[in-house]
């Protein structure tokens, strides 16, 4: 073995001398940002694929059954298939979420061990397949993250360069699952902080247009598109309102998902976090089937004009009237981000990037029923659904032009783009005055690798 390790090692010096002979080194890290893009991409859609269908599943199994009885106690089943890996296989050392991305960046340029390559996979897919009530997507940047890390490690490139690969990953990541190749690169430069010069967006582009293409070429209907209407003029004092309650709902996420980490963090993961955490889940999801899984769906059906879907299965099942609606609605903007918190302290792994977009979702849902009910004002629902989409997740992540683009981009167009702007800044700017950090940056906070006007400076 160490036989072949060593003339693998020269194999890689000789060839790193013959690309450095022939090659320039900026044309050499463009065609490895497209490869690193495609292996990005390919990952984001078989995991989002493989969920998608295990969720599909549950829903017929729910429909024949007329229940959620049976499907609500799967998340137990899943989380445990986690825990199984991160502890026997991964040996509790797979670092779960956004956050170890950052601290590899600001401590250890950019070095991610090589179990990130495949790990975040199989514990997410598990978790989210099941039940889950997490995104996805933390575990699809984590994984592009490691890609592109062990790319540029295994190249001998040097840390600057590993940096910028690894930014390449994560927003191929993004790229990949929503088409959506601004807000990826985006969400590399507002979220990661990564700083670069002009002439370095250019792997950028490339990993992120080579990601979405090759998203689409694979799975041709999209994860995502939420078609929108044009806004009316009159319509901005309801905008500014329904930013204001975005940065309520994005304060109160980030509060309720804080402190339910905090309680279940006394505890070191096994079965007992699993069975503390994981039943109380099930329970939840029990009472409220909007919780299952990573939550598109519903809003996918709010979209369309099917209210039915938020009491479906529930102690509500066949009441439709206004008040009912309007209950489940703050049930379950009041208990996702409880059923986020608890799913990772079970010892699932996800992300809050979802759960923002559906809680965001609901209120603006939420706040166009009601302004509706009243008489008052006719409001295009779907347009308050997607400009409070992105309000929470602007707030939740404070990283308003993320939200901004990547909702723009998964509409098709930039129809509601100053709504979208009105909504963001006025929940980015509430959400921070009471949470300093975003869940992403808290932990470097907390490790005093990052302070509150450094995470500023960067926008």
């Amino acid at each position: 073995m160490a036989y072949f390790k060593r003339n693998i090692g020269k194999l890689i010096v000789h060839a790193e001398r013959v690309r450095t002979k022939y090659i320039k080194h900026r044309n050499f890290l463009i065609f490895i940002s497209f490869i690193v893009g495609i292996i990005s991409a390919l990952a984001a859609v078989i995991l989002k694929i493989s969920v998608q269908f295990a969720e599909h599943n549950v829903e017929r199994l729910n429909e024949a059954l007329d229940s959620n009885l049976i499907s609500s106690f799967f998340p137990l089943v899943g989380i445990g298939i986690s825990l199984l890996l991160l502890n026997r296989i991964f040996k509790g050392r797979l670092k779960r979420g956004v956050g170890f991305i950052l601290e590899s960046i600001f401590t250890r340029n950019g070095t991610i061990p090589r179990k990130h390559l495949f790990g975040h996979l199989l514990t997410s897919a598990a978790t989210v397949s099941m039940g889950g009530s997490v995104g996805l997507e933390a575990p699809i940047v984590s994984t592009g993250a490691a890609i592109g890390s062990r790319t540029a490690h295994d190249l001998r490139l040097s840390s600057k360069d590993t940096i910028l690969l690894l930014a390449c990953g994560t927003a191929s990541g993004i790229a990949a699952i929503f088409n959506s190749p601004i807000a990826g690169i985006i969400f590399a430069l507002e979220v990661l902080m990564v700083d670069f010069k002009t002439p370095m967006f250019i792997p950028l582009l490339i990993s992120t247009a080579t990601a979405t293409v090759l998203s689409q070429i694979l799975y041709t209907d999209k994860f995502f598109f939420f078609a929108v209407q044009g806004w009316d003029i009159k319509a901005i004092p309801f905008y500014i309102l329904l930013g204001a309650i975005c940065g309520i709902a994005s304060a109160y996420t980030s509060f309720v998902v804080e402190k339910t980490e905090h309680t279940y963090s006394k505890y070191k993961p096994g079965w007992k976090t699993w069975l503390l955490a994981g039943i109380p889940l099930c329970l939840l999801i029990l009472v409220l089937p909007g919780l299952y899984g990573e939550g598109y769906v519903l809003v996918t059906n709010l979209l369309r004009g099917n209210t039915a879907i938020l009491t479906g299965h529930s102690f509500l099942t066949n009441n439709s009237t206004p008040y009912a609606t309007v209950l489940m609605c703050l049930l379950l903007i009041a208990f996702k981000p409880f059923s986020a918190a608890l799913t990772v302290a079970a010892g699932g792994n996800g992300g809050v990037f979802a759960p923002a977009l559906i809680i965001g979702g609901l209120v603006g849902f939420l706040v166009a029923y009601l302004l509706n009910m009243s008489g008052l004002v006719e409001l295009h629902t779907a347009n308050f659904i997607i400009t409070a989409m992105a309000g929470v997740l602007a707030g939740v992540m404070h990283a308003p032009l993320t939200a901004i683009f990547l909702l723009a981009e998964i509409t098709g167009g930039y129809t509601l783009f100053i709504p979208l702007m009105i909504v963001c800044a006025i929940s980015y700017f509430m959400t921070r005055k009471y949470a300093r950090f975003s869940i992403y940056h808290r932990s470097l906070a907390s490790k005093n690798i990052l302070d509150a006007d450094d995470a500023y400076d960067q926008l």
